[in-house]
């Protein structure tokens, strides 16, 4: 049986801002370093395989809690990446809640037929990252990975 970790990247400069950034490339704000310090504490004892991150900054540097102690090296896989919320990336989420509230509500609600201007619906997302997730744990039987 192959084990996967699967973590979320540490605070980004939008959650504190309140901009949208699913593929929009941002930082980790200083809250979202300690966590990722705190993450490596709690993964130091857990053996990893591997190690792979979406191609986005914010998970690049909170995937070096799981890989850099390790000594194993950081394998990036685009098809991690979060939801692509196209037309929508950096605006504020007030923003979006003026413009388009029906958009906005559908996503906050999963609405099956839901996508924001030039991006993905939930489905396309789901396939990309369960597919994705699939095809690493398929390179890697009987082992852990993150």
């Amino acid at each position: 049986m192959t084990r996967v970790y699967i973590v979320r990247h540490g605070e980004a400069e939008g959650n504190i801002y309140r901009r949208i950034h699913g593929q929009y490339d941002s930082n980790l704000t200083d809250n979202g370093l300690r966590q990722v310090a705190a993450l490596e504490e709690r993964f130091r004892p857990i053996h990893l395989d591997a190690v792979y991150s979406s191609d986005l900054r914010r998970c690049q540097k909170t995937a070096r809690a799981l890989y850099e102690h390790k000594g194993l090296p950081l394998q990036l896989e685009p098809g991690l990446r979060e939801m692509n919320l196209g037309q929508w990336e950096d605006h504020p989420w007030g923003e979006i809640g003026r413009t388009d509230p029906q958009g906005l509500l559908g996503f906050q609600t999963c609405a099956p037929d839901f996508r924001a201007p030039g991006g993905e619906s939930y489905e396309e997302l789901r396939t990309r990252v369960s597919g994705t997730i699939l095809k690493l744990a398929a390179r890697h039987p009987g082992e852990t990975i993150g």
